[in-house]
């Protein structure tokens, strides 16, 4: 992936507020997401899946707060943490593995300084992801093949 920032296609190039989006369902898919994704897009910001392709891809729709929310407990501004400008469309995956991210800095003074802070988090967080991505799929390349004399998956017939 390059060094681009999904940000830089947002409103404003991401650098000033768009507001919290409205939450009414509360899922990714139909609540609160269409809101990040008209600035975002429908691929994840960390690995690319585009979340178009079909059925079971949109299923895997999510939305990433870039500096997490548990930060506001820690003097973080709320309005900027909940705002659009820190969230990203991401899959699923992703956003569990960047999950339990925490930002170490002081709290910002400024909203410059904030974005300025979302942007080089992010680069951690999207490096941090690919990091283990590349360790889950190693597991994965693992795993044993179907094939002739191995039992089949739970729930299965041969």
């Amino acid at each position: 992936m390059s060094d681009s920032l999904p940000f830089d296609r947002y409103e404003g190039g991401g650098r000033r507020p768009l507001g919290k989006p409205r939450q009414g369902d509360l899922t990714a898919r139909h609540g609160y997401g269409p809101h990040v994704f008209a600035q975002c897009g429908f691929e994840c910001v960390y690995c690319g899946l585009d979340m178009r392709e079909s059925f079971e891809s949109w299923l895997q729709l999510s939305v990433d707060h870039v500096i997490p929310r548990q930060m506001v407990s820690r003097g973080y501004p709320m309005h900027l943490v909940e705002d659009i400008t820190n969230l990203v469309t991401c899959c699923r995956a992703c956003n569990d593995f960047g999950n339990r991210f925490v930002v170490p800095d002081a709290p910002p003074a400024t909203d410059e300084a904030f974005f300025d802070l979302r942007d080089r988090v992010f680069r951690q967080r999207r490096a941090a992801i690919a990091i283990r991505r590349k360790q889950e799929r190693a597991i994965f390349e693992k795993l044993p093949v179907m094939g002739p004399g191995r039992p089949p998956p739970p729930g299965e017939n041969p």
